[in-house]
């Protein structure tokens, strides 16, 4: 138990946080040891009594890319803390460590609950109270917090506790001027000095001044935070700082106490907020947005949710999350905000990147690290599905520190990616505090974003489809605008809107700005013969605005619209060629018309119909030179990438010289982050005589290389490309991908003659020598739809490779045999073939990687064996044969599935840990594959999660490994991965889609090598749950069928007689199965099979058997640390009237 005030006084522990990390065990300070052990240290101390895992304390000291050497070190260090502390101080268990620290023996959780106190009593009006329980709280602080001390946990911790600390200090300081202390000026002085970019001090220290009639300094104290803010961050005072500076000038009053945390926003909606739009009430919507405030609400109390608007182009979406979402921040949630434009659609996640405000230039450090990290490494480290992690990982990380409402506005304008990384996190809005809400138009043609409709539907998730509003909300909108009832003639705009709100309000506008509008007799009205003709389009409204522009500002914002939505003003000068001087009146009467609106250092178009409207102003042939130009003058201004490919790709350029010698350069950047951008770029290149010999080389390699990811198959690119390519290297890629090509469209023969050719050039690079070897070796044997007539081929070819003295080839045929004969199940057979496989390369170090996958084959076929002995001899040298090879990694994928089995989870939790992104994972089938390792591993670390009953470390893996198998060793590994989603539904009372969840095991040609006999019992308990016997008859029947093909009774055996006492309801079957399981070593299968046995027993009246059999797997169960097995094995007896924990006691 943590420790407690009235335990004996030298066996308290105290711990403190907020600067140096320090410990104290009574009076007497202790030393803990090193900076990694203190790091560790810090992290328990920061869970505060809670166990944590393993596999969450190299996370937190190391983070993402631990050391091999990780889980050895924690060791260590607990045992170096537990000499200083004590194992009743240090404890573990199954599932991790505990420090056993009460909450008020840890300074920053005192510090914490002192501040929740101060704005307590602020709310309540008791400033002298709050006053004095804040300052009590920074007395606590003495440095940094974590001083010295580096981890990935220990940074969000920091960084946690120090946003608290400057919200304690903003309240702090609050109370002092309303109190009229005399020091408060001279304290926040000090403040200001500590944090100079920190907005709101400047701001209280500009009050405090004024409050005291110190006018000038005030003003001085403006001046010198826009000096600091526009050299350290190039960036002007917001909002709230510039009001107060123009009030103090004004004399005007000071603004009221209380400042929100400035949400991440695009343009037009901050100004919205600021203009007063949240206090406003929203015509029409008041559903709408009454559940939308209460969906707000919930999210800052954690729970979250999904959220689909939908709507024609101007009906009212951005007012109306405007109006929901504007006090979001006040709740206590980060607000991320984006609108997605035409551009959008060419460069992949941007739509969601930005609204996070992921940019590597971004004002915060740690923004811009994680921005800058998105794209790093080579081309597969940084392929789509690895930036939708990372960005996954940020977003779960944001949610960790504070709720967050997530808002993208006009998804229809994003690309596939957004969309698909959408519905993940769709998903994820169940287990993350997480408001996701999406604004889109009706898009008849748009199957994704149906798709992703429907996905919010089912997931529990709120849509809403916006109709026109009535007539008497268009009047009352008409009446707002004019500011008196509105007469008969001017009554004729609210049926000529179609119920469409910013219709109407363009149209009036119009009318207002024409002086058509006349105020008579407290009545607003037009003359008769005035018109009021209902808009050919939207756009047409719109339009009417722009024409009180003059010609020279619509031509500057039509080159402004060219840049997209929001632009800089540099580019604009650019762009335009014309001096800042020179297009000052043009941005002014722009701003003045509201067209154009204030986004801190940039500009935006109000709404993006203006936008619109500009750009299609333009006549067509002249927009792709323009964007040429536009993409020349960015590129030379070092702007990103993809901004210069968005304009190229916005309109089919012209390809010129500059074109070309920018893409030959650029082309792997492009690739990487638009690559169906840099695929139109690349074709258009192609087909030109632009480029010169050695470009179109570069070229055509970068085109084949993308092509081919895409499943396209570009041969005659290939060709030519392995024709005239100068690097040897990339000659032999095009050889290869040629082949495979050929191969795929069934021309065999001539597919083996290529690479055969190619391994006899002697400019052949080695490493692509062994690749040609492979792939010819899997060319040679075919298909494996028969499997007879693949054992024929196999055979031939390991008669034909070992009379030409070829050990690779044979060892690949007999590898071929094993995969056939594992197919059917003939596990004897299987290790056969393999062990003379391995005979064959034990004396072939130059292919060492080939032993290495069959001694993984191996494993694969001993597990399913049940001579687990022999497989963890296996293991061992795997491990000694990567050690003497050098290669980077042991059998992490086939240790952590042995390891799970045997119950030794923890260590299942450490072979995870230790694969690290870069390390060639293998999985059982010997094909190095990211996808099926990164399924398999996160599967197992998810499973075991899951039955510990930690949701957050399940909820992390299930993330990290969450798309759909899309490759066939995706298929075969992502058993685990269903099991575990299974789990996680089935915990959150969601039976049914449990069951849905495990549907492929239940398919047997969904993967014929998938294990899938080992989790039928499950899905057949689920299955009469949910009273669905023809669903569990037809899992019963599968694992039978996998039965009867072993030669010896194992695993499928025992699955089988467990699926057979469920169905019959005769524990006899459960408890032969149980005794097999422990005969062999396998301890969450024996539990589980006790478990079923136990109720069963207590069915059939056998209550002491049932009692002494649950007894026995509620014990394994805890030894497992498996806590929501053992909660259903209690819940399950105890509907049969069995309490096992009695039992287990008496016969302890």
């Amino acid at each position: 138990m943590p420790t407690t005030p009235d335990q004996a006084p030298d066996r308290r522990l105290r711990v403190a946080v907020l600067g140096p990390v320090r410990a104290w065990l009574g009076d007497r300070e202790l030393s803990l040891g090193a900076a990694r052990q203190r790091a560790l240290f810090a992290v328990l101390a920061a869970a505060a009594g809670r166990v944590v895992g393993r596999d969450e304390l190299i996370e937190g000291i190391w983070g993402e890319t631990p050391p091999a050497t990780a889980a050895g070190s924690v060791y260590t260090y607990i045992s170096g803390l537990r000499r200083v502390l004590g194992h009743d101080l240090l404890t573990s268990g199954p599932s991790g460590y505990a420090l056993q620290l009460a909450p008020e023996d840890l300074d920053s959780e005192r510090y914490l609950r002192l501040v929740q106190r101060g704005g307590e009593l602020t709310e309540a009006g008791d400033l002298r109270g709050a006053a004095a329980v804040l300052t009590e709280a920074s007395m606590l602080w003495h440095g940094e917090a974590y001083a010295g001390l580096t981890g990935h946990r220990l940074e969000l911790e920091r960084t946690r506790l120090t946003d608290r600390r400057l919200t304690a200090i903003e309240l702090r300081a609050r109370a002092g001027i309303e109190l009229g202390e005399e020091d408060a000026v001279a304290n926040l002085t000090a403040r200001v000095r500590d944090y100079p970019l920190h907005e709101p001090l400047h701001e209280l220290l500009m009050l405090a001044l004024h409050r005291t009639g110190r006018r000038t300094e005030a003003l001085e104290v403006f001046r010198a935070a826009r000096r600091t803010l526009l050299t350290e961050l190039g960036v002007e005072p917001g909002p709230a700082l510039t009001e107060l500076h123009q009030r103090v000038l004004t004399g005007a009053a000071e603004p009221a106490a209380g400042r929100p945390v400035p949400p991440v926003l695009p343009a037009q909606v901050a100004r919205a907020l600021r203009d007063g739009l949240d206090g406003r009430a929203l015509t029409g919507r008041d559903t709408e947005l009454a559940e939308l405030r209460q969906l707000a609400r919930d999210v800052a109390a954690g729970r979250g949710s999904a959220v689909w608007i939908e709507g024609e182009p101007g009906i009212g979406k951005t007012e109306l999350l405007t109006a929901a979402f504007a006090d979001a921040a006040e709740l206590g949630c980060q607000v991320a905000w984006g609108v997605a434009d035409e551009l959008d659609q060419h460069v992949p996640l941007q739509v969601v990147t930005r609204a996070l405000g992921l940019e590597a230039m971004s004002d915060d450090a740690r923004v811009a690290t994680v921005a800058q990290g998105l794209h790093e490494g080579n081309a597969e480290d940084a392929s789509l599905a690895a930036v939708a992690d990372r960005v996954l990982a940020y977003v779960r990380a944001a949610c960790a520190i504070a709720p967050l409402v997530l808002v993208v506005d006009d998804l229809q304008w994003a690309d596939e990616s957004s969309v698909l990384f959408w519905d993940r996190l769709v998903a994820a809005t169940s287990r993350l505090p997480l408001l996701l809400v999406a604004a889109a138009r009706p898009e008849p043609s748009g199957h994704e974003l149906a798709q992703l409709r429907r996905s919010v539907q089912n997931r529990q998730g709120h849509a809403y489809a916006l109709p026109a509003l009535p007539e008497p909300a268009i009047e009352a909108i008409v009446t707002r605008l004019v500011g008196a009832p509105i007469g008969p003639h001017l009554a004729a705009v609210v049926p000529r809107s179609g119920g469409n709100p910013l219709c109407a309000r363009e149209m009036v506008t119009a009318l207002l700005r024409r002086g058509a509008v006349r105020v008579t007799d407290g009545r607003a009205d037009i003359d008769a013969a005035e018109p009021v003709e209902a808009p050919r389009s939207l756009l047409a409204v719109v339009q009417a605005t722009l024409d009180f522009l003059s010609a020279d500002t619509q031509e500057v914002l039509r080159m402004a619209a060219l840049l997209g939505a929001q632009f800089a003003v540099d580019d604009v000068v650019a762009v335009t060629g014309r001096s800042p001087f020179d297009l000052m009146a043009n941005l002014e009467e722009a701003l003045s018309a509201n067209v154009v609106v204030d986004a801190g250092d940039e500009l935006a178009f109000r709404h993006p119909f203006l936008r619109q409207a500009l750009y299609e102003s333009i006549p067509a042939p002249a927009r792709a030179a323009l964007h040429r130009h536009t993409a020349e003058v960015l590129e030379r201004g070092g702007s990103p990438v993809t901004r210069v490919a968005e304009q190229l790709a916005a309109e089919t350029p012209a390809v010129d010289e500059w074109v070309v010698a920018w893409l030959a350069r650029r082309h792997a950047e492009v690739v990487k982050r638009a690559p169906m951008v840099a695929g139109g770029l690349l074709r258009q290149a192609l087909g030109t005589s632009v480029p010169t010999a050695e470009q179109r080389a570069v070229l055509l390699v970068a085109l084949v290389r993308l092509e081919f990811r895409s499943e396209q198959w570009p041969m005659d690119e290939a060709r030519e490309a392995a024709e005239i390519a100068g690097d040897p290297a990339d000659r032999a890629e095009m050889r290869q991908l040629l082949a495979v090509m050929t191969f795929r469209r069934g021309d065999q023969e001539t597919a083996i003659e290529m690479l055969e050719r190619s391994l006899v050039d002697p400019d052949v690079p080695e490493i692509w020598r062994t690749r040609h070897r492979v792939v010819l070796a899997n060319f040679r044997r075919g298909d494996l739809d028969d499997l007879d007539r693949a054992d024929r081929t196999a055979e031939r070819l390991r008669a034909e490779a070992e009379a030409a003295d070829q050990p690779y080839e044979a060892a690949f045929a007999l590898q071929t045999s094993w995969l056939t004969h594992s197919i059917r199940r003939d596990h004897e057979r299987a290790l056969e073939y393999v062990d003379r496989a391995l005979d064959i390369m034990r004396d072939h170090p130059t292919f060492a990687g080939m032993y290495f996958d069959l001694l993984d084959n191996r494993m694969f076929t001993l597990q399913n064996l049940d001579r687990l002995d022999e497989a963890e001899r296996t293991l061992r040298e795997a491990a000694l044969f990567a050690i003497r090879h050098r290669l980077p990694s042991s059998l992490q994928v086939a240790s952590a599935v042995q390891y799970y089995w045997l119950g030794r989870w923890d260590d299942a939790l450490a072979e995870v840990s230790a694969v690290t992104d870069d390390a060639p994972g293998i999985t059982f089938l010997g094909m190095r594959e990211p996808g099926a390792v990164s399924m398999l591993l996160h599967g197992v670390a998810a499973l075991i999660a899951g039955h510990r009953d930690d949701a957050d470390l399940a909820a992390g893996h299930l993330d990290s490994a969450d798309v759909l198998p899309a490759t066939d060793a995706e298929r075969e590994s992502c058993d685990f991965l269903l099991v575990a989603r299974a789990l996680v539904a089935e915990q959150q009372d969601r039976p049914a889609e449990a069951l849905d969840i495990l549907a492929p095991l239940l398919v047997p040609e969904y993967a014929p090598m998938m294990l899938r006999h080992q989790w039928l019992p499950d899905a057949l308990r689920l299955a009469l749950a949910q009273g669905r016997r023809d669903i569990a008859e037809h899992a019963a029947a599968l694992c039978a069928a996998e039965a009867g093909k072993e030669i010896r009774r194992a695993r499928a055996w025992a699955a089988s007689e467990r699926c057979r006492a469920l169905l019959a309801e005769d524990p006899e079957p459960a408890l032969a199965a149980a005794e097999h399981y422990r005969a062999v070593g396998r301890v969450p299968e024996l539990a589980a099979a006790l478990e079923d046995a136990a109720v069963l027993l207590a069915v059939n009246r056998r209550p002491h058997e049932a009692a002494r059999t649950g007894a026995e797997a509620a014990e394994l169960y805890t030894v497992l640390g498996a806590r929501w097995d053992l909660r259903r094995t209690h819940q399950r007896l105890a509907e049969v009237g069995i309490d096992p924990t009695r039992k287990a006691v008496s016969a302890g």
